[in-house]
């Protein structure tokens, strides 16, 4: 195997026998390579399929992402396939990698997103909550810095939309709810997603879970979530429309009434994306 391109020390870019583009990571893997190079196979010590529609996302990740941070999430990952028998593709994990990136970045600054759904998740998916937690510990060690259980909760919810077992009519209507919505939002906020591949598919892991949650007629409860609601709405008007019409939607096509968690749930993470 050659290199085809070379991220940093321990991360270098190759093609298969059958010409499939893979991420290869080792100590040591990418010092003084360049392209062209041969890979010291010795050294390699996980190799990731890179499919053509997660290239650029991947490739711009690795470039940004500490290696330790990135194995951080191959040990959330690898625990999840040895205790739950949960497979994630490169593109459910370079979802995970992205979200704890930035999730480390915004405690550095003080901040934080709330997981308003997070008593359901611990209720709902508790083994999953529980690698939930174990992850924290991964992260800290890789980078010092200690992830609150909303964190958690979203490290959860990557591994529950990674769980395989879909049918063609689950994914057919989880299509339809995310791009029925990300439509509605685009069209009342004067946007086009498409030009931000990264917060869309930010907010599409989003959409995807409340989706299942729904399809599964799971319930919902409300945990005082009064304050954050009349906060987006003193933020932007437009929170009312896209309310009005994404609720309607979700009645029409899957006889749901969004309950006001669920409201909220959404517009924290459609804020977080069109900001």
């Amino acid at each position: 195997m050659r290199i085809i391109k070379v991220f940093n020390n321990n991360i270098v870019a190759t093609r298969s026998d059958q010409g499939e583009e893979m991420i290869l990571t080792g100590t040591g893997l990418g010092f003084q390579k360049k392209p062209g190079d041969l890979v010291n196979e010795s050294k390699i010590e996980k190799i990731y399929e890179v499919l053509d529609d997660s290239r650029d996302r991947f490739y711009r990740l690795l470039g940004d992402t500490p290696m330790k941070l990135i194995d951080a999430t191959q040990k959330i990952r690898d625990r999840a396939k040895e205790e739950l028998g949960i497979e994630m593709t490169v593109n459910a994990l370079v979802g995970m990698i992205d979200h704890i990136t930035y999730a480390v970045e915004r405690k550095k600054q003080g901040l934080e997103i709330p997981n308003l759904m997070l008593h359901e998740i611990r209720s709902l998916y508790a083994e999953e909550f529980q690698i939930g937690l174990k992850g924290l510990d991964y992260i800290e060690e890789a980078t010092g810095v200690r992830l609150s259980e909303h964190e958690a909760g979203y490290i959860t919810m990557h591994m529950v939309n990674a769980s395989l077992g879909e049918n063609k009519e689950s994914i057919s209507k989880i299509f339809l709810f995310t791009s029925g919505i990300v439509e509605i939002i685009e069209q009342v906020f004067d946007i086009d997603f498409h030009e931000d591949e990264i917060s869309l598919a930010r907010l599409n892991a989003h959409l995807k879970f409340l989706a299942k949650r729904i399809l599964l007629k799971q319930p919902s409860t409300e945990d005082h979530v009064e304050e954050f609601y009349d906060m987006f709405l003193k933020k932007d008007r437009r929170f009312k429309t896209v309310e009005k019409k994404i609720k309607a939607f979700v009645k029409k096509n899957f006889q749901h009434e969004l309950s006001l968690q669920e409201m909220v749930y959404l517009m924290v993470h459609m804020n977080k994306a069109i900001s």
